[in-house]
């Protein structure tokens, strides 16, 4: 009996492996002839080929797409760092001969290509986070860019990208009168337009918060299981919560030099005037100006003269009351104490009331001592007798209080204990249930194996 059901057990398998093999074999010569990718056969036959996650997919698909988002966060970041250099150098206003003029120019031509490049990289950028979209099925297989909320975005990104100094306004200036000055004074046309790009750093923080662990594949999976959706703000409150200090540091101390740096684009045109007085067009004293605002503190020693000079500090202020607040409550936050020390602070006080308890019974018990042997002996006078009394009636109010109080944080404790041996003998509970279930499917299955059948068809049909 047992060499027939062996047989048979054998015969099966290798019917099995031959039908798999068969349909693995359809699955490529498909391949051939409708020139799909592998990538989509995986996720249309992941269980004929071994039993393929749609999750490994979906990785991929993320990892495409924070290739984009790092390769847009590089040519980005190479734009600003050329649009400072350039800025510095028209400011100069080097003469037609001299040979920083035509360096000037080249870096402006190469703020423009790598700008055009970004834009078209933005936009394979949208597409790679909607494939990785389709894949996680948020998003139907047919839909495209125009029918999801992410147009509206891709093109102001797409328009603050297109904002950039240009070989064709290269010395072009704006004048304009100062009245606190009382004298004119001009901005270059790429000069306003440097201010204007310092926006894109919205997007290299961006990349910052999708470089880090709270955003993948994996992040993803677990909100939509909690039912909170993953996105910026998510990371950010993560952060937050995790590492507060350290973000805040990080954000405080790159808006200082960002929003530095837009002060002197703005307040620099005024130096060439007078350069002796309030001259925020150093950067050192635009850092010390921005500092001052974003804490609130406000000394006056340096301020903003011109019109979008006093604009950026307005968002500076706006600012720096959010990054305060969020200081505070930081701190807050940090000095409450957890539920473990809690329960420390408790036994330490009952410690403490218990010596308390010990040296208010031990004067008890000495005063009573002193007033009978006084009244037996009659060595005490009737004054140092009632004092005697007021003071023993005076201990004895303070030993009953300190009793109350330890016989309260003896309770609280022993309801802290109480709850906690019923957790632990419910986690014991259900610790042996789990073992118990795994016993009887370990034993079901060596039933299935004997008996010949497959262990998960036989479960499904079961």
């Amino acid at each position: 009996m047992k060499g027939r059901t062996g047989g048979l057990t054998a015969k099966m398998n290798n019917q099995n492996q031959n039908r798999r093999q068969q349909e693995n074999d359809q699955l490529v010569r498909k391949a051939d002839q409708n020139k799909i990718s592998l990538a989509e056969i995986f996720m249309a036959n992941s269980q004929q080929l071994g039993g393929l996650e749609d999750g490994k997919v979906t990785k991929m698909y993320f990892h495409k797409f924070l290739f984009m988002e790092q390769v847009c966060f590089a040519f980005n970041l190479m734009g600003l760092g050329i649009s400072v250099i350039q800025y510095d150098l028209e400011y100069e206003e080097f003469y037609n001969d001299d040979p920083m003029k035509d360096i000037s120019l080249w870096l402006l031509w190469l703020v423009f290509v790598s700008s055009c490049l970004l834009v078209f990289l933005t936009v394979y950028r949208y597409q790679a986070h909607i494939e990785w979209m389709k894949s996680r099925k948020s998003m139907a297989p047919g839909d495209q860019i125009w029918h999801t909320d992410d147009w509206l975005p891709m093109l102001i990104e797409l328009a603050v990208y297109c904002i950039i100094p240009l070989p064709f306004t290269k010395g072009i200036r704006v004048n304009f009168y100062n009245s606190i000055q009382g004298s004119e004074a001009y901005y270059h046309v790429n000069e306003i337009l440097s201010l204007i790009m310092i926006c894109r750093v919205i997007y290299l923080y961006r990349t910052l918060l999708t470089l880090t662990f709270w955003y993948n594949n994996r992040t993803q999976r677990v909100c939509n299981l909690y039912a909170c959706e993953s996105n910026y703000m998510f990371v950010a409150k993560s952060l937050l919560r995790t590492m507060p200090y350290t973000a805040l540091f990080i954000a405080l101390i790159s808006l200082i030099c960002i929003f530095g740096y837009a002060v002197r684009i703005c307040e620099r045109p005024l130096s060439r005037n007078d350069s002796t007085s309030n001259n925020l067009g150093v950067f050192q004293n635009a850092l010390w100006n921005i500092i001052i605002t974003i804490t609130t503190v406000g000394y006056g020693d340096f301020y903003t003269r011109t019109d979008l000079g006093r604009f950026v500090i307005f968002i500076v202020c706006v600012l720096g009351i959010f990054v305060v607040s969020v200081m505070v409550v930081t701190l807050i936050e940090s000095l409450k104490v957890t539920s473990l020390e809690g329960h420390a602070i408790t036994v330490l006080e009952r410690v403490a009331l218990r010596e308390k308890l010990k040296h208010e019974a031990a004067l008890v018990i000495i005063l009573t001592a002193k007033a009978a042997l006084g009244y037996k002996n009659g060595t005490l006078t009737r004054k140092q007798h009632h004092q005697l009394i007021v003071r023993l009636k005076q201990t004895l109010i303070n030993f009953k209080m300190t009793h109350r109080q330890h016989k309260t944080k003896q309770d609280e404790n022993s309801l802290n204990e109480e709850i906690t041996n019923q957790f632990s003998l419910l986690k014991n509970d259900f610790k042996q249930l789990m073992e118990r279930q795994q016993v009887l499917i370990s034993t079901n299955n060596l039933i299935y194996q004997k008996l010949g059948f497959d262990n998960n068809k036989s479960i499904v049909n079961i």
